[in-house]
């Protein structure tokens, strides 16, 4: 078997592995914790997501005062209430103008109620899921990866992004990766960014879903940094875009040229063009 089979095969291995990986943690009994938690928080509107924002922009996970005490955690002490209008329903007796009886109507009103974030409280640890990659030992690798993006005409920015769990995004052109990140988990961040650029910015790439986009993306990640003796948590974080092992051997083409494109330029090999052309049979075939 000559070296490019080996990648081949190795490449489509780590598909597959990924493939049951993320069907055994949605079956697990920590998603379903966190499914159950995450589900018993409010669904706040629109107007009271702007409120929230407005308030307090770092905000990731409001609640009531009662609803925090039923989660095992109380708030800080002198942490400032975010003010948002509830609504109550009142019964009230109003004439008719035109019989003029009396009727019972319900009316509906709104009045302001506090809530505080998760970084106002301290107690019993909230269950999350896990998809950090810890260590720096992989530093040439993300100078490698520097240097790939260069050639695809790429810019790369470290800086920081904040408290909200982002690590990093990218905008047709221009990848931005959280400095706060230890190296490898940047490594992580940067392949999955860069199968955004490459795969996601043509006109046929901007047709996927949101979850389509994230599965070819995050496995993309996950196959690469398997590669390179890295232990990504790439099934903790597809369950979150509900893939599963159906989705993800349907998008097995599309990963695997991918994560082959960029292993064979960080290998030293002469890498192929990573720019993939999408079908429009890849696209409505999909099983999303």
């Amino acid at each position: 078997m000559n070296p490019l089979q080996n990648l081949e095969k190795m490449v489509e291995d780590y598909v597959r592995q990924l493939a049951e990986e993320t069907d055994e943690f949605r079956k697990s009994a920590a998603f379903k914790e966190y499914l159950d938690t995450m589900s018993r928080f409010w669904q706040y509107s629109y107007n009271n997501q702007l409120l929230i924002h407005v308030q307090k922009p770092n905000a990731s996970r409001v609640a009531g005062f009662r609803k925090w005490n039923d989660f095992g955690r109380h708030i800080k002490a002198g942490s400032k209430a975010i003010k948002i209008l509830a609504p109550y329903a009142k019964k009230t007796k109003e004439k008719d103008t035109l019989t003029g009886e009396e009727k019972e109507v319900v009316r509906t009103y709104f009045w302001p109620v506090n809530v505080f974030d998760i970084s106002q409280t301290d107690g019993k640890e909230l269950p999350k899921i896990d998809i950090e990659v810890t260590g720096d030992s992989h530093k040439n690798v993300l100078d490698k990866l520097l240097a790939y993006c260069a050639t695809r005409n790429i810019t790369v920015e470290f800086k920081d992004l904040g408290i909200n769990g982002l690590y990093g995004y990218s905008q047709g052109g221009k990848i931005a990766i959280d400095s706060k990140q230890a190296v490898n988990m940047q490594v992580s961040t940067l392949v999955h960014e860069i199968a955004h650029e490459l795969l996601h910015q043509s006109p046929e790439g901007k047709k996927f879903s949101k979850n389509e986009k994230e599965l070819q993306a995050e496995s993309t990640a996950y196959v690469v940094c398997k590669s390179l003796g890295l232990n990504p948590k790439s099934p903790n974080y597809l369950v979150l875009y509900k893939a599963d092992k159906d989705k993800i051997m349907a998008n097995m083409e599309i990963i695997s040229g991918m994560a082959k494109g960029i292993l064979e330029y960080t290998n030293g090999k002469i890498s192929i063009p990573a720019i993939l052309t999408i079908s429009t049979s890849q696209i409505f075939n999909s099983v999303f």
